[in-house]
């Protein structure tokens, strides 16, 4: 079984899906071209799939004997970042043709890697013990897309073993994967704060404000262990000398809820209504939101990752990675399902793809793709083929129980 050969054969197709996802994107809930790109590869693979109304395509790919279900996930949509015409090097292999939008997230790679994993398993399919399931997500930069796709999964009682996915990353060599156990995105909490002064003078909303941002970075200190990344982002900073207010706003990131978020959170509340009351000032607004769990890797599932992907690519393609900050929808999947995302490598100085993720001068590196292809395919034979139970808890509830257990303290 010689994985990367598969993926290699079909390499010049997935770069061409690339380039046409590339050069054609598509912002959340607007992906009409690339769902119809996906559905014509797909059909012509013999793939069976559905549509999932505002939320993507799914498709299933059956082996010959019954067994476990993988489900493998991939994001379809662009951003509204006008992008530059080269990396950090060179001209970029092809440009957006939409202006004012481009794929700087490598979701046009992951597309193209996804439906080269199909091709693979679908002429491979003798191969899998037990059921594959694709999807390809839309509206994962918004948020939305996750909502249709947990809702259609959940009220089609669709049994799931365990996920994955993959997100291209600048920092490890390109074509290497990288894996941790633990979180690897991140959860958040935005917060809104607006302060009216009770002596009518703007100075004071706006000392009491400046006060607030110390006061939270002391209180992180005081109410999250240093043992746990959190970092605290004020976006807004706004006074309003007509009716003297003054707002601030913005973000924490970190990758334990309960950890790190709700400590936070609950500091956060206290120290608007403490100084507030100091400076003599009225929080007249006070909006937090989440705060949202991180994206955490499943002990398990990254073993599992590692013995399939370093038998199909090799050892020396494994790679531990740090986490991330950003943000991520596949947190939905990973909060029901044992899950995994890697992190496939980008990395080439030389030929300038170094750039940051939603940078301009972000490109995808094509000569990483067919290892990107190796890992999805790998993973999914390999998961089908550990047959011990994986000890995990998953959330208690529906979907939209989840989201209400967002928002609560």
């Amino acid at each position: 079984m010689d994985i990367l050969k598969w993926a290699t054969e079909i390499e010049e197709e997935v770069i061409c899906w690339r380039r046409k996802i590339y050069e054609h994107p598509e912002l959340s809930d607007y992906e009409y071209e690339t769902l119809a790109l996906i559905r014509q590869v797909l059909t012509e693979a013999g793939v069976n799939f559905v549509d999932v109304p505002g939320g993507g395509i799914m498709a299933f790919i059956e082996g010959p004997v019954p067994g476990k279900t993988v489900f493998l996930r991939a994001d379809i949509d662009a951003l509204p970042i006008e992008e530059d015409a080269c990396n950090w090097k060179q001209p970029k292999a092809c440009l957006s043709k939409v202006p004012g939008v481009a794929h700087l997230c490598g979701h046009d790679a992951h597309t193209a890697m996804l439906m080269g994993a199909a091709k693979v398993l679908q002429a491979h399919k003798d191969q899998l013990e037990g059921r594959v399931i694709l999807f390809f997500e839309q509206g994962e930069e918004n948020g939305h897309g996750d909502i249709h796709m947990m809702h259609y999964i959940q009220s089609n009682n669709i049994h799931i073993d365990g996920c994955w996915a993959m997100h291209c990353f600048p920092t490890p060599q390109a074509g290497h994967i990288g894996l941790r156990v633990g979180g690897i995105f991140a959860g958040d909490m935005e917060w809104n704060v607006t302060v009216k002064a009770q002596n009518g003078r703007t100075t004071s909303a706006i000392d009491c404000c400046a006060s607030i941002l110390r006061a939270f970075h002391s209180a992180r200190m005081n109410s999250v262990t240093p043992f746990e990344g959190l970092t605290i982002t004020c976006c807004i900073f706004q006074a309003d000398q007509e009716n003297a207010t003054c707002r601030i706003g913005g973000i924490c990131r970190f990758h334990h809820r309960d950890k790190a978020g709700l400590p936070m959170k609950r500091a956060v509340r206290r120290v608007v209504e403490n100084t507030c009351a100091g400076y003599g000032c009225d929080p007249v607004v006070l909006e937090l939101s989440g705060p949202k769990e991180g994206l955490l890797n499943d002990p398990t599932c990254v073993d599992i990752a590692k013995a399939a992907i370093g038998e199909a690519l090799g050892a020396d393609f494994i790679c531990d990675t740090d986490p991330t900050m950003g943000g991520e929808s596949f947190t939905a999947l990973s909060s029901y399902y044992p899950s995994v995302m890697a992190l496939l490598g980008m990395g080439d100085e030389e030929h300038g793809f170094t750039a940051e993720l939603h940078s301009p001068k972000f490109e995808a590196n094509e000569a990483a793709l067919r290892y990107g292809v190796a890992a999805h395919v790998s993973y999914a034979i390999g998961f089908l083929r550990h047959k011990e139970p994986i000890a995990f808890q998953p959330f208690v509830g529906d979907f939209d129980a989840f989201l209400q257990a967002r928002q609560a303290d």
